[in-house]
């Protein structure tokens, strides 16, 4: 015979409401308790009819993630945050991505419309994801790092014109004046505002914001390749770039290297986001560090207290910080003062 929430209960040594808490809202009683009845469901073998308890509670105990892709070496270190906060949480997570064609992104909006997850966490990267949900999404978001939907839905953000002036005060601090940025995608808010808070930096110090020195590099290894060999081609180079992600920066120290251009000794170099990529490259790149894992953490509380009808920060900006490896150095013109 099936085992019953009943027989959990007998074995656990608690009520049948105690051990239906302990299963369907484990953070509503004490550890003891929790483990004891999840010892108990073990050893009988009861499983949980998740089909009937959804229908029940009006609930899936299910998170939607929503990235552009994964080969942008931001994203799987916030996805393994995201996902590991919303287990411990007791949520499970479905991820999508949506650099894909229009017929690919509706299954996401099926799901949504169908009542199948409980709320979501986007992170637009300049996706358009509210084109699946409209202005306004009719349930719980959080958005990361890139704003698509207005107030009151949430945020958690670092402040893209800080990593910026960090980048460039630190490579002005030694001696470089021509800084050049490869900007990332156009239609990225955060690429967008790392590119205004470079020029405000810039203007700032004092130093000439020459419109030449600004590429395009679209986020991608391949763009910022091929941004990096239009600024070597000038008349008048740089002798430092701030990159606006780290995926480009080491595009661009290859294509450097491939050249015969000695990074740190003839250019050097700072990226962003702190990613594995610029660790292991040659050499190790300098970067404004994002916490991503803290960031993954903090968006899935959010989202389970917004799930829950509590009231949440609208706004939560994270520090930056700079991770000063070998990619950079003094200007030839600065060492010899």
């Amino acid at each position: 015979m099936r085992p019953t929430l009943s027989d959990v209960a007998k074995l656990a040594g608690v009520s049948v409401a105690t051990a239906s808490r302990a299963l369907s809202n484990p953070d509503l009683v004490a550890d003891r308790t929790r483990r004891a009845v999840r010892d108990a469901a073990a050893s009988c073998g009861y499983k949980i009819n998740l089909v009937a308890r959804s229908l029940r509670i009006q609930r899936t105990d299910t998170l939607l993630v929503l990235v552009p892709c994964i080969d942008n070496g931001l994203y799987p270190d916030l996805i393994r945050s995201i996902e590991d906060r919303a287990l411990a949480m007791g949520y499970a997570m479905i991820l999508g991505f949506t650099r894909k064609p229009e017929k690919h992104r509706e299954a996401y909006a099926e799901l949504i419309s169908a009542g199948r997850v409980d709320g979501m966490v986007v992170v637009d990267g300049g996706a358009g994801v509210d084109r699946l949900t409209g202005p306004q999404p009719d349930l719980p978001v959080v958005q990361m790092f890139d704003r698509v939907y207005s107030p009151p839905v949430p945020m958690v953000r670092v402040d893209e014109q800080q990593v910026a002036d960090i980048a460039v005060r630190q490579l002005a601090s030694m001696g470089h004046r021509r800084i050049a940025h490869i900007a990332g995608a156009a239609d990225q808010q955060s690429a967008r505002e790392r590119r205004d808070g470079y020029r405000a930096a810039m203007a700032r110090l004092g130093l000439p914001v020459d419109d030449q020195l600004i590429k395009a590099g679209h986020g991608t290894r391949e763009g910022g390749a091929e941004a990096m060999k239009q600024l070597i081609e000038l008349p008048q180079g740089p002798t430092a770039v701030f990159c606006a992600t780290d995926t480009m920066a080491c595009a661009a120290m290859d294509l450097c290297r491939d050249r015969g251009i000695h990074v740190p000794g003839d250019i050097s170099f700072i990226g962003a986001d702190g990613t594995a990529d610029g660790l292991f490259a040659f050499p190790s790149l300098t970067t404004v560090e994002a916490p991503r894992a803290e960031a993954g953490t903090l968006a899935v509380e959010k989202l389970v207290g917004l799930i829950r009808g509590q009231t949440v920060a609208p706004d939560t900006v994270l520090p930056v910080e700079l991770k000063l490896r070998g990619s950079c150095a003094p200007t030839r013109t600065a060492v010899a003062a």
